[in-house]
């Protein structure tokens, strides 16, 4: 269905398109939705009217980038000692292309990726592979049940939701929503960053729909430092590693010793400030909510107890209505005298 645009709208447009041919720009202009995009019904009917004007918008979609095949000469390389643990996926893809200029998350990058996923998943390490696509928070339930389901171990169904879970999967879509939140995890680049920092603030906050806005960023900050203890702990890994290698250079043992010492201080810090911004939102949510609850427990207990009623009514009368149709349609069975004839194995042929 294209949208009807008014005759104030066609002249903005002309107006516009002299400005920025841009076919987003315009769109969100003449309708005043920063949402909208050429996508959307009111984009599509814009770049219909400007084509019956013999005038071509420009759009931001990407040029169809050219697929890339691995030929047998480069899979054969692949699978040679020369492609050690260890090694980055896009200096193999260069390597791989001989092609130096081979860039972070190109064509060629991602098919050497897959391929080495594939063939050889101990080579990539999940820690390199980067995206430079903004991470957007899911709009639909269903979406924020995946998650939950993944990150939490639930089991969660759209279908079968009770109404006091979907209140808790609503306030999450909500939570995620948060520009602290949507800051920091798109400061990301890497997608193992991405899903330790989103996983640990579903399992933290999906339960509880009650947080202030206060609350809420200091998980946010909590989540941030599971990432950052990722990190020294990686740091420390490599160090102990180079400190194995090193067998008779005492400086550098010594050297080597002295930062792995610092860098454990770092990680001890770390666990400490996740351990006590815990311990304070932990205390402080449930002081704020025995005193909401002493305040109001009566009005609390009765909605809830009404809310659980609301729940069990409604299972009933769906358990009412299925009998309901199983005794009609036994009914009608009941009375069909020649689908008893056909059971019994008498065609009404035969009676007549």
């Amino acid at each position: 269905m294209i949208y009807d645009l008014t005759e104030e709208q066609k002249e903005e447009i002309l107006k516009l398109f002299k400005q920025n041919p841009d076919l987003m720009f315009i769109t969100r202009k003449v309708f005043n939705d920063d949402e909208i995009d050429g996508r959307s019904k009111q984009g599509r009917a814009v770049r219909k009217f400007l084509a019956e004007q013999d005038k071509k918008a420009n759009t931001s979609l990407a040029p169809k980038v050219e697929q890339v095949h691995l030929n047998r000469e480069q899979k054969e390389f692949l699978m040679t000692d020369n492609i050690e643990v260890g090694m980055n996926a896009l200096e193999i893809a260069r390597l791989t292309f001989k092609d130096r200029d081979v860039q972070p998350l190109s064509m060629k990058h991602r098919v050497i990726v897959d391929f080495l996923k594939t063939y050889r998943p101990e080579i990539v390490d999940d820690n390199e592979i980067v995206t430079k696509e903004k991470w957007t928070p899911p709009k639909s339930i269903n979406r924020a049940i995946v998650k939950i389901n993944n990150f939490c171990g639930a089991a969660l169904e759209e279908l079968t939701l009770q109404t006091k879970q979907k209140k808790l999967v609503e306030q999450l879509i909500i939570y995620f929503k948060s520009p602290r939140f949507n800051h920091f995890i798109n400061q990301y680049a890497t997608l193992a960053d991405r899903n330790l920092f989103e996983s640990e603030f579903v399992r933290a906050v999906w339960d509880k729909p009650d947080l202030t806005n206060d609350e809420l960023n200091l998980y946010v900050t909590v989540c941030a430092n599971y990432v950052r203890q990722k990190h020294i702990q990686m740091r420390i890994d490599k160090l102990n590693a180079l400190l194995d290698d090193q067998d008779n250079e005492r400086d550098i043992t010594m050297r080597l010793t002295e930062i792995i010492k610092a860098t454990s201080e770092e990680l001890n810090q770390c666990e400490k400030r996740i351990e006590s911004l815990t311990k304070d939102l932990n205390g402080s949510r449930t002081a704020r909510l025995k005193a909401k609850g002493e305040e109001n427990g009566s009005i609390f207990a009765l909605v809830e107890a009404f809310q659980e009623r609301e729940e069990r009514d409604r299972m009933i009368m769906m358990a009412e209505l299925q009998n309901k149709l199983i005794e009609e349609e036994a009914d009608k069975l009941e009375n069909m005298d020649d689908y008893k004839a056909r059971v019994l194995g008498i065609s009404k042929k035969e009676l007549l």
